[in-house]
């Protein structure tokens, strides 16, 4: 299964909340904590997440893979387009113990605060990524990551995001994990 998604940056949570519940369906809130494991080839890097996701439903464990791309619209706007794999654990431990003897290192930690909404067959993330703000994520899904397939959801995901009111200018390219690097720089500046 292929994810395709858009995220922006939002400068009025409070809003983008009110806009979202005018036209998607509310389904609740998780707190998700991500802990990311990387392995260093020679040509390349092989990462994978843990995630803990916290809910009025209870805690569950996901190990997740993904082979990540950016594709660039023909307004210039990138979306992900992500392949990826993912499972549930009923404890992350073995998998913890399975990547590091693997030689994979812990490489970030991220938690994201999250509101979810669905329409249709898209959903709708309001995230606070701390120390980043926030941001909306809008994802679909996909069987395929042929061109036309990845520009419908392009066009999709971009007129997704106009009803939401936040403009086209706050799409965000960059990876959290490039973000979340970034920052960290700055602030042993």
């Amino acid at each position: 299964m292929y994810e395709i998604e858009l995220k922006a940056r939002v400068d009025d949570r409070a809003a983008v909340a009110a806009a979202l519940a005018a036209f998607a369906t509310p389904c609740g809130e998780v707190e998700k904590h991500d802990t990311y494991y990387a392995l260093r080839r020679q040509d390349r890097t092989i990462s994978a997440r843990i995630r803990r996701e916290s809910s009025a439903a209870g805690e569950r464990f996901l190990l997740t893979y993904k082979r990540k791309e950016r594709r660039i619209a023909a307004d210039g706007t990138e979306t992900e387009v992500n392949d990826e794999k993912e499972c549930e654990l009923s404890a992350p431990e073995a998998a913890e113990t399975l990547l590091a003897d693997s030689g994979f290192s812990v490489s970030l930690t991220k938690t994201k605060r999250v509101m979810q909404w669905r329409h249709e067959d898209a959903l709708f993330e309001l995230c606070d990524v701390p120390p980043l703000g926030d941001f909306l994520e809008i994802e679909l899904l996909a069987e395929t990551d042929d061109a036309e397939t990845v520009r419908h959801a392009q066009e999709r995901l971009r007129a997704l995001l106009a009803k939401t009111g936040i403009p086209a200018d706050k799409i965000e390219s960059r990876y959290y994990r490039d973000m979340l690097q970034d920052a960290a720089r700055s602030s042993d500046v």
